[in-house]
């Protein structure tokens, strides 16, 4: 039947004028394949007639595509093979690249034959759209192909979401998408599994490119660089202006020392967190465009803070802290911050009550309700802001570690009213628990007493009765900590660490906020003021002097927050604590003048201002000892900052004299510490030669008729050969020139009996018969002698009489000490360690008994 419907002999004949050696296998072969899928399906008989007739109707690729559609009819294996067979007669008779129901974009073919046999209208419009897309693009090769399977893709998901809407574009095509704005209601009312909406990006642009006039394409400008906001454009005009203007903002473009490149890839990432944010609101915009974001007390920009990462929400609030020209607070889009307003640093702190909110919201009302009442009612209490906020915060604590974990039923149903009823039995309980958590030592008195009032505040502002019971008791403390007052102290070495990289910092300072900080850190050494007082000074409190003669002076007034207030004034002048003067005239007329200007009106009157970009603001107490301690131990400095053991330390005189060395040592920034140390030491020793020279002269006045001797003489072992004394070994022979000067002058005493040696152990170390041994016996005696002998003997000079020249010999004799032991230590440090430890341990040298008259009379004494 089918010889007789269909003769293929001049099919075979016009194939086999065309074919070569190497194509004529596979050509017999496809022509069996052909004649075999003809005789199975009778439906392409017909439209394969004008085929069978002239294979030259296959350059016709209209023809040929409609055979590919027809095939689709067929089972899938022979749908293949037929395609392939039309696809090799093509080939034999002309130069075939691909198939009509494909399109080339860039290096690749991409099959459209499925659109096709969807609807034959929807296949040749996206053929159609495709190529115009490979043309006029402007993309990469390799990004124009991918957009365009991109596109398809997307095409393919919103038909399989949406059967309905798939019979509409397939009758109408790509047309049927009316506008940017339309496209985007299609794809929200039909969500896609498109992460990050790329499908559907790439589909909106090949859209653009055939149908211009719809999809025009609206863009934001910012530093030379554009982002394409069309999709915002259709619903949210004015949100395109509000954009547009923040992009034009001294602040983005650059202007006000950001970076250009910085700032411009802020501004891009806002707008995509923009336009994220608005696909999950479609509406967040309407009519107001940014301005929403402040509606209704900023619920639209909670809203984005639950929709957005972190870091795209702190982007966003940068532009709308631009756009709306003012800050915006945490507690404006965080729920259950408690804020309390620092007028003085302009600047809120808050509290956050949601783990109170989320056990008893009842009692979060309640807790919200006395905050705005006292907020209020501030300006009429006996305290200030910090109180409050100290106050609320301790509240906080108290409600979470000991009222509601025992008490929350009671919580639930009566709030803090409950404190009171059952004559107060749970405010006597909490009360209790805070003694015993004291005494226990899990918590520190300090805290505990806090507590305590905090509580009773609480009690008198809700109206209820106090109860005076277990208190806690400050006396034990404050003993204690006066006996642990000298371990808050710095030692010497350890100031003059600090100091010397504070030099070195001030040296190397890369901005003005490090070179206040570091200035601000060598005041304080200097005057060993409080932190908080020191941050609140003013330009007004500082005042020029004027004095008849031409050095400078100026008085500063100092108020104290914990001395009731009070104010101090100190007069400073060149020469007064190594000029504290200079520095503070620095700090006003050098670092901060060029800045100051831009500070607002709140802050311009102080002297400790800080500059970040454009923005001038106080430095704060409770920061910038943290920030003074991160750049010293940047620079390397092995000992932390604290200001509290600086004004305990009374560090003055040190930094007069490292400041004196750092000038004389010229490369200090080239060098270590160590090395200045070594520096410093080697310049120390020069000191004390004439610090020596003078105590001989003293000493040789005060012990007239002896050869005073100022070399120091170390003994490493005790050999027996020397003479035993109170401060050490004599190497005398007796009947000496000293020994003649004692008799003589201690005749009296020794009614005309003549002594062989000198007994003036007080005069022994000028001596040049004196010896010590570099041992902890030795070590004991010396420092015995300094601790209490010659203590006694300052402690005896009379303030009537002019005793200059005592106090002169006393200072030498201990300055005498000190020299003898640094000997000592450069043979044995370990003898001078052990030395020092009799000492602590075991009090003064028994050889020195006879010389104490406070040690001999209250041994008699019975008590």
């Amino acid at each position: 039947m089918l010889n007789g419907a269909l003769k293929f002999s001049r099919l075979e004949t016009q194939l086999s004028d065309n074919v070569t050696a190497e194509s004529s296998k596979r050509v017999k072969l496809h022509i069996q394949f052909f004649k075999r899928i003809l005789m199975r399906y009778e439906i392409l008989h017909s439209h394969c007639h004008r085929l069978v007739e002239d294979i030259n109707s296959l350059i016709d690729r209209d023809y040929w595509l409609k055979l590919e559609v027809k095939a689709g009819y067929l089972e899938p294996k022979d749908d293949v093979l037929f395609r392939r067979c039309l696809f090799h007669f093509a080939s034999t008779i002309s130069e075939v690249k691909s198939r009509p129901s494909s399109v080339f974009v860039f290096d690749t073919n991409i099959d459209l034959l499925n659109w096709y046999r969807k609807n034959f209208e929807l296949g040749s419009d996206l053929h159609e759209a495709l190529t115009n897309w490979n043309l006029e693009s402007g993309l990469a090769g390799s990004t124009t192909r991918f957009n365009a399977q991109k596109a398809l893709m997307c095409l393919h998901l919103l038909f399989d979401k949406a059967p309905k809407l798939a019979d509409l574009i397939s009758r109408h095509g790509l047309s049927w998408f009316k506008s940017s704005q339309h496209f985007k209601n299609v794809f929200h009312e039909h969500p896609i599994e498109d992460r990050n909406k790329v499908l559907q990006s790439a589909l909106l642009s090949v859209l653009r490119v055939n149908y211009p006039k719809r999809f025009s394409t609206v863009k934001i400008a910012i530093n030379r660089k554009s982002i394409d906001v069309t999709d915002l454009a259709q619903s949210e005009p004015v949100l395109i202006k509000q954009l547009q203007a923040v992009a034009d903002s001294e602040k983005f473009k650059g202007d006000l020392e950001h970076s250009i490149e910085a700032m411009t890839r802020r501004f891009l990432a806002i707008v995509t967190s923009i336009r994220r944010f608005s696909e999950e609101k479609p509406y967040a915009f309407k009519e107001h465009g940014l301005d929403n974001f402040k509606a209704n007390n900023f619920s639209l920009l909670k809203e984005a803070k639950a929709a957005l990462r972190k870091d795209q929400f702190s982007e966003l609030l940068l532009l709308l802290e631009q756009h709306l020209g003012e800050k915006i607070h945490r507690h404006d889009y965080i729920a259950h911050l408690l804020p309390f307003y620092f007028k003085r640093y302009e600047s809120f702190r808050c509290i956050d009550y949601s783990e109170v909110a989320l056990t008893c919201p009842s009692l979060m009302l309640e807790i919200e309700q006395l905050h705005r009442s006292e907020i209020a009612l501030l300006p009429e209490k006996n305290y200030n802001i910090e109180t409050l906020h100290t106050r609320f915060s301790k509240l906080k604590r108290l409600i979470v570690n000991y009222l509601i974990p025992n008490y929350k039923k009671e919580v639930l149903e009566h709030g803090f009213l409950c404190l009171g009823m059952n004559q107060s039995s749970i405010q006597k309980s909490i009360f209790e628990q805070l003694q015993s958590a004291v005494k226990s030592k899990s918590i520190s008195i300090r805290s505990g007493a806090s507590y305590t009032e905090t509580m009773r505040w609480l009690m008198t502002i809700t109206g209820q009765e106090t109860i005076e019971a277990f208190k806690i008791s400050y006396k034990k403390h404050q003993r204690h900590a006066r006996r642990l007052r000298i371990e808050d102290l710095y030692s010497d070495s350890e100031l003059r660490e600090l100091i010397f990289f504070i030099e070195k910092g001030i040296n190397e300072a890369q901005n003005s906020k490090q070179l206040l900080a570091l200035y601000f850190a060598r005041i304080q050494i200097k005057s060993c003021w409080n932190t908080s007082p020191m941050v609140d000074i003013e330009l007004s409190d500082i005042t020029d002097v004027a004095l008849p003669t031409a050095q400078k002076s100026i008085t500063l007034l100092l108020q104290k927050p914990r001395k009731g207030y009070d104010i101090d004034t100190y007069s400073l002048d060149g020469r007064a604590v190594n000029s504290v003067m200079r520095d503070i005239l620095f700090v006003r007329d050098t670092i901060t003048k060029d800045y100051r200007h831009l500070a607002t009106p709140a802050v311009q009157p102080f002297l400790f201002i800080t500059k970040d970009k454009t923005n001038v603001s106080r430095i704060k107490s409770g920061t910038i000892v943290s920030y003074i301690k991160t750049l010293l131990k940047r620079l390397g400095c092995r000992v932390a900052y604290n200001s509290m053991r600086i004004r305990k330390s009374g560090a003055n005189h040190i930094y007069r004299d490292v400041a004196k060395q750092m000038r004389a040592y010229e490369a200090v920034n080239l060098h270590t510490f160590d090395t200045f140390i070594k520096h410093y030491q080697r310049i120390s020793e020069q000191k004390s030669q004439e610090t020596l020279h003078t105590a001989v002269d003293v000493m040789q006045r005060y012990f007239t008729g002896r050869e005073i001797d100022s070399e120091i003489r170390v003994l490493m072992v005790d050999d027996g050969s020397t003479q035993k004394t109170p401060s050490g070994q004599c190497s005398s022979r007796g009947n000496d020139e000293e020994a003649k000067q004692y008799n003589k002058t201690h005749r009296h005493l020794q009614q005309s009996k003549s002594n062989a040696w000198c007994s003036d152990f007080l005069a022994c170390i000028w001596c040049k018969h004196f010896r010590t041994v570099a041992d902890p016996e030795h070590v004991w005696q010396l420092l015995s002698y300094k601790k209490y002998v010659l203590s006694e003997m300052s402690a005896s000079i009379s303030d009537i009489d002019n005793n200059e020249f005592q106090q002169e010999a006393i200072n030498a004799l201990q300055q005498r000490v000190d020299d003898i032991l640094v000997q000592v230590a450069k043979r044995s440090q370990s003898a001078l360690n052990k030395g020092e430890e009799l000492l602590m341990n075991k009090g003064m040298h028994p050889f020195w008994e006879f010389a104490i008259t406070s040690a001999n009379s209250l041994r008699g004494i019975n008590v």
